[in-house]
């Protein structure tokens, strides 16, 4: 810039000026994609869908409800037949970049689109072009983008949108996404990242599929994952009811079997919508509010509930992928969630101190053998109306046990186990103790 320019004097029309701090869209693009990734952002639009389902069948009855899923290195595309949207939502706030105040109260119903951002964010980290068809019983539209193109006008924010007045089709949302972004057209090109993506959403999307709705990924359905916890008359589950003006929280905690340890830890639900799976972290109190997680507390198992129809006042983060340390309902939450695993982690050390075993043998024990568990469904986490304390309960009648340990050279145990035919160096120790009690005749 030449000297001329730099030092040239600029009128201003009047005293009182303003600075452009607009965004560039080039700018807005990447920060609302860099806190999320491609799996999250896609249960993101299968949130929409079910949103829609929700408003179509309040009564919570998805049955006849889908959500198909195809992608391929080329293209991505997400239908549904879940009540489409309408006009007015569409040109007023569905594309809207945050939720606008004055978009009216949806009542009592428990949503998960709640910043206004999922669905554009979602589009914008998968490609460069994308197309949104929907059609309600009385009107239909396309929105068509092409993101480079839009990102060059930098003072229209606006979408176009090309509105039909058509009637009796079904009724549905179909996004198709092209010139995808090229960890997009990576990802997408491979079985395992399909594998992973059912994987995922079996986790995080599991309650609507609970009551019907149908979800398909690249034509294969998905099956419901449900975690689950043991509850009989020897161990009662820790359970906790909050009602609080901003929503209501449940919440869960006992032991299920050893057999899966990397499911241990908290699992956090927010109207349904799973946000922290498995956590064994901070975030939910380990190493701060109690005990730091160990291998020995594999068989823990928590699970928080919360519910409200002000969805600005639940825990999940913009993304839902985590919690808000901080929000009200979330500490309140906490509490409680350290006085249960502090329960259940006291009842678990003091079985192993009067029966004398170890976490191994812990699964070996009485009440642990054969214990039924009860699916953590929506149906039974609602179903919760009392609170409880954790509880195991041993047998009245037991006789002691102790255990023995001691080491020898390894080619001796061998020749030993397979001179006595024992199976296990446990077996091995067990024969090897009955022999001597029966030659003694003890």
């Amino acid at each position: 810039m030449d000297e001329a320019r730099i030092n040239q004097k600029i009128e201003w029309d009047s005293d009182e000026q303003t600075v452009d701090a607009s965004p560039t869209k080039g700018f807005f693009i990447f920060m609302i994609t860099r806190d999320i990734y491609i799996k999250p952002a896609i249960v993101e639009l299968i949130d929409n869908a079910i949103d829609g389902a929700k408003r179509v069948c309040p009564d919570g009855n998805y049955k006849g409800k889908k959500v198909e899923i195809l992608f391929d290195s080329e293209k991505f595309i997400i239908r549904d037949n879940c009540g489409g949207i309408g006009i007015e939502t569409a040109t007023k706030y569905a594309f809207k970049f945050g939720r606008p105040e004055d978009r009216p109260d949806e009542g009592e119903q428990l949503f998960t689109g709640v910043f206004g951002i999922g669905m554009k964010r979602a589009l914008f980290k998968l490609g460069r072009y994308f197309t949104v068809k929907s059609t309600t019983h009385i009107d239909s539209f396309t929105v068509d983008v092409d993101v480079d193109e839009w990102i060059k006008d930098q003072k229209n924010w606006t979408f176009p949108i090309t509105i039909e007045n058509k009637e009796g089709l079904e009724c549905g949302t179909e996004i198709v996404v092209e010139k995808l972004n090229k960890e997009s057209k990576l990802r997408f090109g491979t079985q395992t990242f399909e594998n992973e993506l059912i994987s995922y959403i079996e986790k995080y999307r599991s309650v609507e599929t609970e009551k019907g709705l149908e979800i398909y990924v690249n034509e294969k359905l998905i099956t419901t994952a449900k975690e689950s916890i043991i509850e009989n008359e020897s161990i009662i589950p820790y359970k906790s009811i909050i009602e609080d003006k901003d929503g209501i929280i449940r919440i869960v905690a006992g032991i299920t079997h050893y057999g899966k340890p990397q499911n241990a830890g908290w699992y956090i639900y927010c109207n349904g919508r799973l946000v922290l799976y498995a956590d064994k972290t901070e975030t939910t109190g380990w190493g701060n509010d109690y005990r730091l997680y160990h291998p020995s507390l594999a068989a823990f198992r928590g699970y928080v509930f919360f519910e409200s129809s002000n969805l600005l006042a639940l825990p999940w983060n913009t993304t839902k992928t985590g919690v808000d340390n901080l929000n009200r309902l979330y500490v309140l939450a906490r509490e409680k969630m350290k006085e249960a695993a502090q329960q259940v982690f006291r009842a678990i050390d003091d079985v192993k101190k009067t029966m004398d075993v170890d976490t191994e043998s812990f699964e070996e024990q009485p009440f642990m053998k054969g214990a039924k568990e009860v699916d953590m469904s929506y149906s039974y986490l609602t179903s919760i109306k009392t609170t409880s304390d954790f509880k195991i309960t041993q047998p009245e009648e037991r006789p002691r046990i102790a255990r023995i340990s001691f080491t020898k050279l390894a080619e001796d145990v061998e020749k030993v186990q397979k001179h006595i035919g024992a199976g296990s160096r446990k077996e091995l120790g067990e024969k090897l103790f009955q022999y001597y009690v029966e030659m003694e005749d003890i």
